[in-house]
């Protein structure tokens, strides 16, 4: 077994063998990628018992999409099914503690979380897909769920998307054609993902975690908020760092592979508002929950309960949303309470735009909108209300209040 992460050296020589295997395009290219990947899993495992119980969760949408995939009715039942295993294999504790239930595997497997956004994803998609006559093979279907690329913290992949960037047009053959500054870019990227997880984000660490272990210490409420602004200060530019270096690595990596990932991040510290920042941090994970939690969700609310009442269906599914998503993000009360403030945010932020605009009319607002004043403001107020909203993962800053 290993700790599989970007700093290991496992991880390192498949990064640098990966495109020498990936390159050309064969009958045996897809063969090949899966066996890296298993390889990446066996390696990740802890026990035997670990690796059957991640066969039996990563092969279990596959399973019964292939009895059962034409019966669309039974769809709900198939997500609600794997999110209950999932929730239990994830060992989220807020949920134990509540139900009073046993935990019986003390490992965690590798990637989970994104094997079940994958693993939905394809589910959702299986009639139109095999409608649109993509391949739903065991070896495909393995092959999206388990790419070592995105497997330890993203980005979310799509199966489409997968499956047409690995074929190509379908009939290519041979070498995977590169450029000179496409090779330098790719290799510039994951030097560049490097220094960023390695030098810029540890040094940022280090200094958020001796703010936060400091807190205690400080005497008074003037001092402690001070001492926590800037351990949020520290804690939220390392997060960046550290997963756009993440990306930045593999984004890079699977580019010398002959494979596409999506970016993941756009400036999101620039943003104007919480509602901008979703759209360029973890634009991936944006993209996926606004598919398939909040346009559903909308959908229903305006089509039962709460028929032309707009704007509140879109607050309350835009809250929903990213409170599962907060709780996505981490099994632990704080993953809670960030998603609890990430919904909020964006729930502030629509309903100030809404009703800004009635206020000032179309020119005025947007007069306001484009003024230079304001978006400084408006940044550093969304900046702001990120950094201390994102002090909740990684942190038990809610023991700060609960004495635990």
């Amino acid at each position: 077994m290993i700790e599989l992460s970007t700093k290991s050296l496992f991880f390192a020589c498949l990064i640098i063998v990966a495109p020498f295997l990936l390159r050309y395009r064969s009958r045996l290219r897809k063969t090949v990628f899966l066996a890296l990947n298993v390889l990446v899993i066996t390696a990740a495992s802890h026990s035997l018992l670990q690796w059957v119980i991640t066969v039996i969760w990563v092969m279990l949408p596959y399973l019964l999409m292939h009895f059962w995939g034409s019966r669309e009715k039974l769809k709900p039942f198939m997500i609600a099914g794997i999110v209950v295993i999932y929730v239990y294999l994830a060992k989220y504790g807020f949920v134990f503690s509540l139900l009073h239930l046993p935990e019986i595997f003390l490992f965690k497997i590798l990637g989970l979380s994104y094997f079940l956004f994958r693993e939905i994803d394809y589910i959702m998609q299986y009639k139109s897909l095999k409608e649109e006559g993509y391949s739903l093979g065991c070896i495909d279907y393995l092959n999206y769920i388990l790419d070592f690329y995105t497997l330890m913290a993203g980005p979310i992949l799509r199966y489409r998307e997968f499956v047409d960037d690995f074929y190509g047009s379908g009939e290519e053959t041979g070498f995977i054609p590169i450029t000179k500054k496409e090779l330098l870019d790719d290799i510039n990227r994951v030097i560049n993902g490097y220094v960023k997880v390695y030098v810029i984000s540890a040094i940022l660490d280090s200094w958020a975690k001796y703010w936060f272990d400091g807190l205690k210490d400080h005497d008074g409420f003037l001092k402690a908020a001070g001492a926590f602004c800037i351990f949020a200060f520290f804690n939220c530019w390392y997060i960046y760092f550290n997963f756009s270096g993440y990306c930045d690595i593999v984004i890079g990596a699977a580019g010398l592979s002959g494979m596409k990932i999506h970016e993941n991040f756009n400036r999101p510290y620039m943003s104007v508002n919480v509602v901008e920042f979703w759209n360029r941090h973890h634009i991936t994970l944006s993209e996926w929950i606004r598919d398939y939690i909040f346009t559903p969700f909308y959908k229903w609310l305006l089509s039962v309960p709460l028929k032309k009442k707009i704007l509140l269906a879109q607050c309350i599914s835009l809250f929903v949303t990213f409170l599962v998503a907060g709780i996505w993000h981490g099994t632990t009360m704080d993953y809670v309470m960030y998603g609890l403030f990430q919904g909020l945010g964006i729930v502030v932020a629509t309903l100030w735009k809404t009703k800004r605009k009635k206020w000032l009319g179309k020119e005025k607002n947007k007069k306001y909108e484009n003024n230079p004043v304001v978006i400084t403001v408006a940044r550093i107020v969304t900046w702001g209300y990120i950094c201390l909203t994102f002090t909740f993962t990684g942190y038990p800053v809610m023991s700060l209040f609960t004495g635990r």
